[in-house]
């Protein structure tokens, strides 16, 4: 079958229904819950970004997200009716917080897409359904899908900025007239990342250079430099579209300077992981770690990249962010990658059951949160 000039069969069809599913579990979910006070100040503050950046908002790297400011600004009207005590109609107190929370949710849903193409090109279809299946029926990923944050925005870059970069790096054995295309993807996952948050946009630019050098050959090291290089241009120059061309975009750098310095894992940063409604979520990546850890078959470079990418991220945090969504797309890719794996052993039958335990336990514990 084919739409739109692009064939579909069934992997797209049940890719589709899986993304559906969380669209539809985040809208449920937004379009009950009011404007939490933190997503009102995230509002109200991210206006301010339009000036010069000011040494109070310095300390909040959340709250000088450009990219922040953009999204939330694509629906009407201002943002001094969401202040508390003021008079409001029905139908917009019901309808804005919707509104609102809609661009995080197509980031969302693209983020999905992004690690469904991903997941499916590394694992085969099997890997690819149930890494999108856990990312579909996560509560993080329905949470961050159905809020107004900028962590969402930067999931999605740092994950382009990691699988891009591979694809980059593979690229260099390639004629150079193939690079640009890839090039500029890089750029623009820079670009999208250093706007939503720095702090994701410089860990991605030190995974970037590491899986370049690493994947291009030994005679193409400079080349890989001067794509880094090239990408971040790119970046820079989006960067500055996104601040309208004014001088608020020098404040930024120095902001930049003044509070982006990672910091060792503060305690509680990923406690809502631990929570009670995302432990077969755990249980599937315990198995899978053990798996990693004593099947040497697992250990190839398409499981350990994720993993990698997992414990960066949890060691090096940067002030005024809560990581734990970025971690969850390399999270699902790994497991993925792992049940794959099992699936074309000789224990597919007994991993088959485990796997659809798991994940229909996770589905049916996410429903709360919408219904």
């Amino acid at each position: 079958m084919t739409f739109f000039g692009l064939e579909v069969r069934r992997p797209q069809v049940f890719g589709g229904l899986l993304l559906l599913a969380l669209a539809v579990g985040a809208l449920m979910t937004s379009r009950k819950t009011p404007l939490s006070p933190d997503e009102l100040q995230l509002l109200n503050r991210s206006v301010e970004i339009t000036a010069p950046i000011k040494p109070e908002l310095r300390k909040d790297p959340v709250a000088d997200s450009i990219l922040l400011y953009r999204v939330t600004r694509v629906f009407e009207p201002s943002f001094d009716q969401l202040q508390p005590g003021r008079a409001y109609g029905t139908a917009l107190l019901s309808w804005l917080p919707t509104l609102y929370r809609l661009p995080f949710l197509v980031f969302g849903l693209w983020l999905g897409g992004a690690l469904w193409w991903v997941s499916r090109r590394l694992f085969n279809n099997e890997g690819g359904y149930v890494a999108l299946a856990l990312f579909c029926f996560s509560p993080l990923v329905i949470l961050a899908s159905s809020r107004i944050n900028a962590e969402i925005i930067a999931a999605w870059g740092l994950f382009g900025i990691v699988y891009t970069a591979i694809g980059v790096g593979h690229t260099l054995y390639s004629p150079p007239r193939r690079w640009p295309p890839r090039i500029l993807l890089l750029g623009l996952a820079f670009g999208f990342t250093a706007a939503a948050h720095l702090g994701a946009a410089l860990l991605g630019a030190g995974l970037a250079i590491f899986f370049l050098l690493y994947l291009s050959p030994s005679d193409r090291t400079l080349a890989a430099l001067a794509v880094f290089a090239t990408a971040w241009l790119v970046a820079f120059i989006f960067l500055l579209g996104c601040y309208g061309w004014d001088s608020s975009f020098s404040g930024l750098l120095t902001y930049a300077g003044e509070t982006l310095r990672p910091s060792m894992p503060r305690v509680g940063s990923f406690a809502s992981w631990l929570e009670p409604i995302n432990l077969p979520t755990i249980a599937l990546l315990l198995v899978a770690l053990a798996v990693f850890a004593g099947w040497k078959r697992t250990r190839y470079f398409g499981n350990w990249t994720p993993l990698l990418v997992i414990v960066l991220i949890v060691l090096l945090q940067f002030p005024g962010t809560a990581p734990v969504i970025w971690i969850a797309p390399f999270v699902y890719v790994f497991a993925g990658g792992i049940a794959a794996d099992l699936l074309e052993s000789r224990y597919r039958r007994s991993t088959q059951v485990v796997l659809a335990s798991f994940i229909g336990l996770q589905a049916l514990l996410s429903f709360p949160l919408h219904w």
